[in-house]
């Protein structure tokens, strides 16, 4: 008798297998717990923010509401359905984002390079980093890490003790970055 595979539940892709050579000990000073599929992150406020130069080109704004159709997007392409998801319409997006108690519009920027939205991350005010993207078109450039360093020092300025973020246990490339 041959057996089929079984589908994923509605819809989802399996998750992927863990990375091959790509584990990553975490770095002293950076608390780290396990979830069945994530690793949390916390860092104290009190640790120097390493230098994440701002690529060429590349300027930050609040996020707007014309600015919601492309953060959307960016979101959705940087999820894939692998590691988070976003909700199918940016309308509905955007609404949930606007009436969550957590949000804060200082602390959603953008990254612009010719007017044209490549970058963005999302804090809450509880000093969790929901989201981060970049389009791959400028990703290896560091602007991830600017936009993550963008994200520190605004959380700073509000009198954070630390940030939060939780990253996928077989994302290692956000992993790396996050723990840089």
């Amino acid at each position: 008798m041959v057996r089929r595979p079984r589908k994923a539940l509605f819809g989802r892709r399996p998750a992927p297998p863990p990375p091959v050579g790509l584990a990553i000990a975490a770095p002293v000073g950076h608390d780290t717990s396990r979830s069945e599929r994530y690793l949390v992150l916390r860092r104290p406020m009190d640790t120097p923010v390493p230098a994440s130069p701002v690529p060429e080109g590349i300027t930050f704004a609040p996020i707007t509401a014309d600015d919601a159709t492309a953060v959307h997007a960016l979101l959705k392409a940087a999820y894939d359905d692998r590691f988070g998801s976003v909700p199918e319409s940016a309308l509905t997006w955007w609404k949930d984002l606007m009436l969550d108690s957590e949000y804060d519009s200082n602390l959603a920027v953008t990254a612009k390079f010719d007017g044209e939205i490549v970058g963005f991350c999302l804090c809450w005010t509880s000093s969790f980093v929901k989201d981060i993207a970049v389009d791959a078109r400028f990703r290896g450039h560091g602007l991830a890490s600017a936009l993550l360093a963008q994200a520190i020092e605004a959380l700073r300025r509000r009198g954070a003790d630390e940030i939060v973020l939780k990253v996928h246990v077989h994302n290692a490339i956000a992993q790396r970055l996050y723990r840089k």
